[in-house]
């Protein structure tokens, strides 16, 4: 349940001393939306039988930073003061009607968009009905305002508004603000102090000089507004169905449903197959149909909701794109290589969960300081934290803590807009074993070493700057191997430890293969056709190393390098083949060799024939282990006489052992056609090395 991975990923947050300055970051937009603090109109309020109120100046809690190069092309931008905006929390609901008041407000701060402004500025009856609507919805007012309160607030707020609204004709800001109505009380979320607090309290931040009270401040005490800024969470939670017992740990009393504005990912418009019973109208009780929590459970909900946002990260476009590129066409390949059109995004993420209760103050430590580096996605250089962007496609550190089997991973992908709660889940793989992913990544470098001696022996580049970077990523192999639409049960399967597929992955790279070699650009085909050998040899170098991760050991494919060498140095009368890869890359060795005479003989540099296309492929036809053997293999000394060929006794020696091969093998080659065409290139674009060929 993906709402219970959540929960254990917050639960060691709160656990283990997470500071009210951390809670409050975490959970609230301050830090995403620090554009807010930009204007932040204070109100300040107090009296029990003598009412009293005034506004302070018009606050900006940040700085404005120039960036660009000329100055024409200069841009401001706003770096919020995000610490002292951490004593005035609030989020940002995702749709709806901005100008409303949406959920519930654990203290009186409420957020106000530009297109609000000019209304509040223009109209005293406007800003009462947003005092109005907004003080039913909060949990901390230290006493119920009578109408004439609300009036005078209502004014104070116009008259604030129409400073924010001067500042937006004048260009000076965009017009979001912040509205904070302060009461301080003795043992409330806001006080009185005799000096401003110190930079980097952990339990103040300063609000604002006082104008009822000169020579005190008006300071937040954090505690207390995380406090009550979780008990508007769980109203919010309440407002979707309570329960009596909580579904996750079992603990009686008070359990609300999973909803929360600030979690777009279950959104109020959902619409599961459940009973009839659970619907009332439009509304679903999301307690009854999936789960109610007590307050320590949804807390570490929001907590993990908050950690899930912070560690979600793009994948690259180059990964993003090879999903929706055909995976057995070469030309849909070049389509998508020339496109300027943008696939859609999606974003992964890496949950780390423990199997057992950490305990006691030096674990906790221990688990907080693994879930910073975690959040921070930096390796530490005093730690053997790894890096596994190259197993996940999306950048994500595995702390040393971490990199033990008592530990989980589960890896999620979605794709949409999560911030309008519009999103698709397109994998969700649990309980990866960290030992698994420690494994895999030291197997890549070694599958983009083979890459690299692939390309040098064709192409003959020695430039370790030519190194291709996505032979270093599993997301990248699986999704060329496999396609799009089996990538994600193909990685769920290699980070399971299970047999991933051979014969999908050469039914691909064999129609690839031929599809590059009928394509009517010769340049292009030719250059093409070597880089997908060299994928093709990259992969099966990483299908051996993941099988040794199987238990007893999974199926074992030629080494190109063997194969090699057993074509064309075994003599010919010790010479016989085991299996269809074999006598497949033998074939296309021989047609290579014989290709490049045929080629020679037919004109040469001035409109030599390529023998395969001419011969073989004639018509664009879609090349067979059949037609390699009619009419290549078996003719070989017939074009041979045609053109007065003479053929050195080795090769013709060597073409009738393949010949007299092909026939015993036959049935196995008809069962394994894609194993023959795969391995029929590879032999044909390494029969010569890079600077021969050229």
């Amino acid at each position: 349940m993906f709402i219970e991975k959540l929960v254990a990923q917050g639960r060691p947050f709160l656990a283990y001393g997470m500071s009210p300055a951390e809670t409050l970051r975490q959970i609230s937009d301050v830090k995403e939306q620090g554009r807010f603090l930009e204007n932040v109109i204070v109100i300040e309020a107090e009296g029990e039988e003598k009412f009293k109120t005034d506004a302070l100046p018009l606050q900006t809690w940040g700085r404005y930073d120039e960036q660009g190069g000329t100055r024409r092309k200069k841009k401001i931008i706003f770096q919020a003061e995000v610490d002292r905006g951490l004593g005035t929390p609030f989020v940002i609901v995702s749709g709806g009607n901005k100008r409303a008041p949406q959920g519930r407000y654990g203290v009186p701060v409420y957020p106000v968009f530009p297109s609000h402004i000019p209304l509040l500025a223009a109209s005293e009856k406007e800003a009462l009905s947003f005092w109005q609507g907004r003080l039913k919805r909060t949990l901390s007012l230290p006493r119920v305002f009578s109408q004439d309160e609300e009036m005078r607030l209502a004014g104070l707020l116009k008259r604030a508004a129409a400073d924010v609204a001067k500042k937006m004709e004048e260009s000076q800001s965009q017009g979001h603000a912040l509205v904070v109505l302060v009461s301080p009380q003795p043992e409330g979320p806001y006080r009185y102090a005799d000096k401003m607090p110190v930079k980097g309290d952990r339990d103040y931040t300063l609000v604002g000089e006082s104008v009822l009270n000169p020579g005190k401040y008006i300071v937040a005490h954090l505690p207390t507004v995380a406090r009550y800024f979780w008990a508007s969470k769980m109203e919010e939670g309440a407002e979707k169905g309570k329960r009596e017992r909580c579904s996750l740990c079992g603990r009686e009393g008070e359990a609300v449903s999973a909803y929360s504005k600030a979690w777009p990912l279950l959104a109020p418009t959902w619409h599961p197959p459940i009973s009839e019973e659970l619907k009332k109208g439009k509304n679903i009780d999301l307690a009854a149909a999936i789960g109610a929590l007590c307050r320590e459970c949804y807390s570490s909900l929001i907590v993990g909701a908050g950690v899930f946002d912070e560690l979600s990260t793009r994948l690259p476009l180059s990964l993003t794109r090879e999903l929706f590129v055909p995976v057995a066409s070469a030309g849909g390949r070049e389509v998508a290589r020339r496109s300027k059109s943008q696939p859609p995004g999606i974003w992964g993420c890496a949950l780390v969960v423990s199997l057992f209760a950490e305990q006691g103050e030096e674990q906790g430590e221990f688990f907080t300081d693994a879930l910073k580096t975690l959040r921070l996605k930096q390796i530490r250089p005093d730690r053997q934290d790894r890096l596994i962007t190259a197993i996940t496609g999306f950048e994500a550190v595995l702390p040393d803590e971490f990199n033990s089997d008592q530990y989980r991973l589960t890896l999620i992908y979605y794709s949409g807009n999560p911030a309008q709660g519009d999103v698709h889940l397109r994998a969700v793989i649990e309980d990866v074993l960290p030992s698994t992913v420690s494994r895999l990544l030291d197997y890549m470098p070694q599958v983009a070493e083979e890459a690299v001696h692939v390309r040098r022996r064709l192409v003959g580049e020695r430039n370790e700057e030519q190194r291709d970077g996505r032979y270093d990523s599993l997301f990248y192999l699986l999704t060329r191997a496999y396609g799009g639409c089996y990538l994600w049960h193909a990685l769920r399967s290699v980070l399971h430890r299970r047999p991933i597929a051979w014969d999908a992955f050469t039914a691909g790279a064999a129609a690839r293969m031929n599809g590059w070699a009928r394509l009517g650009d010769e340049k292009l085909s030719y250059w093409n056709l070597r880089y997908e050998v060299i994928f093709y040899l990259a992969f099966r170098r990483f299908y051996n190393l993941y099988n040794s991760l199987l238990p007893g050991g999974g199926r074992k494919v030629g080494d190109w390098r063997e194969m090699l060498n057993k074509v064309s140095s075994v003599s010919p009368a010790e010479l016989s083949f085991d299996n269809v890869e074999e006598l497949g890359f033998a074939a296309g060795y021989l047609v290579r060799l014989f290709d490049r005479w045929y080629w020679t003989k037919t004109g040469g540099d001035r409109g030599g024939k390529n023998f395969v296309k001419h011969r073989i492929m004639a018509f664009g036809s879609s090349l067979t282990p059949e037609m390699i053997w009619k009419k290549g293999l078996s003719r070989f000394q017939e074009y041979a006489l045609k053109l007065d060929m003479g053929l050195p006794d080795d090769f013709r020696r060597r073409a009738g052992v393949v010949e007299s091969e092909y026939r015993r093998l036959k049935e196995q080659v008809m069962a394994h056609k894609d194993d023959f065409i795969g391995a029929f290139w590879s032999g044909y674009a390494l029969a010569f090395p890079a600077k021969q060929s050229d």
